[in-house]
């Protein structure tokens, strides 16, 4: 390979490894229905609760989640991109959640978890109200995680944490989600610039 295309090679990764970020994260909330039974939450069915709501949808996209305020009595979703870079990929999270009226995980549209009891996590990871989820044995496909829960009140901070199979535990944030991924974009720069030094050494050394 000539000097040319190692130089081409190396701009290609350091080029992906500037864009490499996570989709952002889309928080909604909206208020529940107090006219309906268990104000409209059905705890076995969290995606049907939210959709039978009859209120506006408040969106906004974040690159953290970490103490937001859902505000009293409302239903919370959030939905995450997960990019998973090789087969067989396990995520774990862990919700800190005030959830009076629980709490449910979907992958792709399918329940993976829920808790029907009433969560508040008191800003203690190691709280027994703190929701674990593992998701195991991912493929190459983007995952859509959507996590759903309710509070009467009294308007608590949630925070998510997470990990990969290859990574510590991590606040939920897009730069987190990024560099959990494989390879991570650190990895790409530095093998970059590490061609590019090697070749630029050869060529002064002549």
């Amino acid at each position: 390979m000539n000097f040319k295309n190692i130089k081409l090679m190396c701009a290609s990764l350091l080029l992906i490894c500037s864009n490499a970020s996570a989709t952002l994260m889309t928080f909604e909330t909206r208020d529940l229905n107090h006219d309906a039974v268990n104000h409209g939450i059905n705890k076995l069915d969290y995606a049907g609760s939210w959709l039978a709501q009859s209120s506006d949808i408040n969106s906004v996209e974040l690159f953290d989640f970490t103490m937001i305020k859902s505000g009293n009595d409302r239903i919370s979703h959030l939905q995450i991109d997960l990019s998973i870079d090789r087969d067989l990929a396990n995520w774990f999270f862990e919700l800190g959640l005030d959830a009076g009226f629980g709490a449910a995980v979907y992958l792709d549209g399918n329940l993976v978890a829920n808790r029907t009891d009433d969560l508040w996590w008191g800003y203690n990871w190691n709280s027994s109200d703190v929701f674990t989820v593992a998701l195991n044995g991912l493929t190459r496909e983007n995952k859509v995680v959507d996590i759903y829960w309710g509070e009467h009140c009294c308007n608590g901070a949630s925070s998510i944490r997470f990990k990969s199979d290859v990574s510590e535990w991590n606040n939920l944030s897009s730069t987190n989600l990024a560099n959990a991924s494989i390879p991570e974009p650190t990895s790409i720069a530095l093998i970059a610039m590490g061609l590019l030094g090697l070749v630029n050494r050869k060529r002064f050394s002549k």
